[in-house]
């Protein structure tokens, strides 16, 4: 990929606020990173396309940034105020039914297991150390295969869910998974 010449007007925030927050911000990092945007993880710097942060968001910490994703679980949650700051919110299908009900607007939803979330895991497998599954859900499917244990699905659904509402195309997301295999 090449490096694109661009001046960042307002850098975006996405907010980690989930189990493994560290390994998930490194992941969406590593991905926006591969596909030539510039990130700084819990410390901004000057040029730079998106913050992510790990710890809860105070809503003043950097001038001039916009809350624009939050992906957090049940455990790690932000205050319902700090939520609605976001244009965009990530998290489990199950914890999703949860807090919103039945039709959760703003809301992209990710699971293991259901089906009806908005980016699901279905056909997983592993052999000779790698994990394989395809990503589906509303209009995408893409095949991803990692080295085994050094991502959990969990990690790989929530971090694409992130970029899907950030607006990276899955072809990015996926391209960023094949070429660490490589």
């Amino acid at each position: 990929m090449t490096n694109r010449i661009k001046t960042v007007q307002n850098p975006r925030l996405i907010l980690v606020a989930c189990k493994n927050s560290e390994t998930v911000a490194h992941i969406i990092s590593g991905i926006l990173n591969f596909c030539s945007y510039n990130t700084c993880i819990d410390d901004f710097t000057q040029n730079t396309d998106f913050v992510i942060e790990t710890n809860e968001y105070s809503g003043n910490d950097y001038e001039d940034v916009i809350p624009d994703t939050v992906v957090f679980d049940e455990e790690s949650a932000p205050k319902a105020e700090r939520l609605a700051e976001f244009r965009q919110k990530v998290t489990t299908y199950e914890n999703a039914m949860k807090l919103f009900g039945e039709d959760p607007q703003d809301v992209i939803t990710y699971s293991e297991d259901n089906y009806g979330a908005d980016v699901a895991c279905r056909n997983l497998s592993s052999s000779d150390g790698t994990t394989s599954f395809d990503i589906i859900g509303n209009g995408i499917l893409g095949r991803v295969n990692i080295v085994s244990g050094k991502y959990s699905v969990d990690e790989v659904l929530a971090c694409t869910g992130v970029l899907l509402a950030a607006g990276m195309p899955l072809a990015s997301i996926l391209g960023y998974f094949d070429y660490e295999e490589a």
